[in-house]
């Protein structure tokens, strides 16, 4: 009993402080005192689960009502309402990323450049000393150990791994992985747990592509060996996850078979596909084992364009350039709307006429140099019908952006030849600098 009423005076110590701050916090603590003043005295299941919600509400009364992808106006609404008192206003860059971020007396709100709510970090603990999520958790299992039932259990314990799970998208949002990965660890392990019978390999998936972001590839390996082991959870991103993580601690035969497995199952997996064939070109390995792969799952799906245009990626890997070419074509011809395939097949134009550049740069003799220029110059006009064709068919401003800056170079080489080439440089120099062009 006297335990108790050390806590007790704690909270009460701290509830005056973060009163000031929002009205659902104090709320949240009265009915947290409250439910341990009922377990002190009970100590039965109903009275620890009645805890359990309470640590729950109580951690998540300074964000209550806030949810990620918020509209400014909303958010100082909530604010407002709940009296939450701005101190101040910084800007912090983080990953690349310009976010505003409001500072309060027990949380950071992160708004992304439109002004919606990207994250939140919470600063200070509802209850001093204490981790009210975790005693949440703690407060479940002893409700559960006293005998509570699974019907009253289950609601509520999806609340608090959903609060994980939010967490978890926050440090994501902010570049802490490792933040991230525990976060959605926890989701998974409480809807795990028998109470709630659900396996959440969204939660389990997340937590492993957080682990590979933050470098943690052994962690990464034991989840992505667990997906394996779970029916439906494991696709061809996951064996590719895999794979590289096995490659980032140096298990490169490890990696293959990985991948080899990964492309048996899922053989139009983009990922699975160019990792299989870059680990085979890293280690020098013959290349004609990962051609059969590809040709064996060509047998089964002959006209899925990927599968080609993979094998023309393979072929250009190893500066085999007319079979890459050809190859490309073939993936267009199968599907006029895979856009891969014309931009590659122009892409690896530019990229030969660049080794001829090269080669020409360090030529002494002007006959042979002449010679070079031309074939440089007959690769750059023959890049420009397969870029044009992927501008036309794409929808992704990125792959359009990208042909137009081709175009854009080649265009103005040769500017001076035709009027259409000067007129074409134009358009495509235009364009590239209105795609450039921050959004205002």
């Amino acid at each position: 009993m006297k335990r108790f009423f050390i806590t007790l005076a704690v909270v009460l110590m701290v509830a005056p402080i973060v009163s000031a701050q929002t009205k659902g916090t104090l709320k949240a603590l009265k009915e947290l005192t409250k439910a341990k003043e009922a377990v002190s005295k009970k100590n039965d299941a109903s009275s620890w689960l009645k805890l359990a919600t309470a640590y729950l509400y109580a951690y998540e009364s300074p964000v209550d009502g806030l949810y990620n992808g918020m509209d400014a106006m909303s958010m100082a609404a909530i604010n407002k309402g709940a009296g939450a008192i701005k101190l101040g206003t910084e800007q912090k860059e983080i990953n690349g990323k310009t976010f505003l971020v409001e500072k309060y007396a027990d949380k950071e709100l992160y708004l992304d450049q439109n002004g919606n709510l990207a994250a939140y970090k919470l600063t200070k603990a509802v209850v001093e000393g204490e981790d009210a999520l975790a005693k949440s958790l703690e407060a479940f299992q002893m409700a559960k150990s006293l005998g509570a039932a699974n019907k009253d259990l289950a609601p509520l314990m999806k609340s608090l791994a959903r609060r994980h799970w939010t967490n978890a998208i926050c440090s994501y949002n902010l570049g802490d992985y490792k933040e991230a990965s525990a976060g959605f660890d926890n989701c998974y392990t409480i809807t795990a747990d028998p109470a709630v019978g659900e396996i959440d390999t969204n939660a389990l998936v997340y937590s492993g592509i957080a682990a590979v972001l933050g470098k943690d590839s052994q962690k990464a390996i034991d989840i992505f060996e667990k997906c394996r082991t779970i029916p439906g959870a494991a696709d061809g991103d996951i064996y590719s996850y895999l794979a590289d993580s096995y490659k980032m601690i140096g298990d490169t035969a490890k990696c293959k078979s990985v991948l080899a497995e990964g492309f048996e199952k899922f053989p139009t997996n983009q990922g699975v596909l160019v990792s299989l064939i870059n680990v085979y070109l890293e280690t020098n390995d013959d290349p004609q084992k990962i051609i059969s792969v590809i040709h064996k799952a060509q047998e089964n799906e002959p006209t899925n364009a990927t599968l080609v245009y993979a094998e023309g990626n393979l072929y250009r890997n190893m500066k085999q350039y007319d079979k890459a070419l050809e190859l490309y074509r073939k993936a267009a011809e199968l599907d006029p709307k895979y856009v891969f395939a014309p931009f590659n097949e122009g892409d690896t134009y530019y990229s030969m006429a660049l080794e001829l550049q090269d080669k020409a740069s360090e030529e002494l003799d002007d006959a042979k140099y002449a010679v070079l220029v031309e074939q440089l110059n007959d690769c750059l006009k023959k890049a420009i019908e397969p870029f044009e064709r992927a501008f036309s068919i794409t929808d992704d401003p990125e792959i359009k952006r990208g042909c137009a800056e081709y175009l854009k170079n080649i265009y103005f080489r040769f500017r001076d030849e035709k009027p259409e080439y000067q007129a074409n440089y134009e358009k495509y120099h235009k364009y590239a600098e209105e795609a450039a062009a921050p959004a205002e």
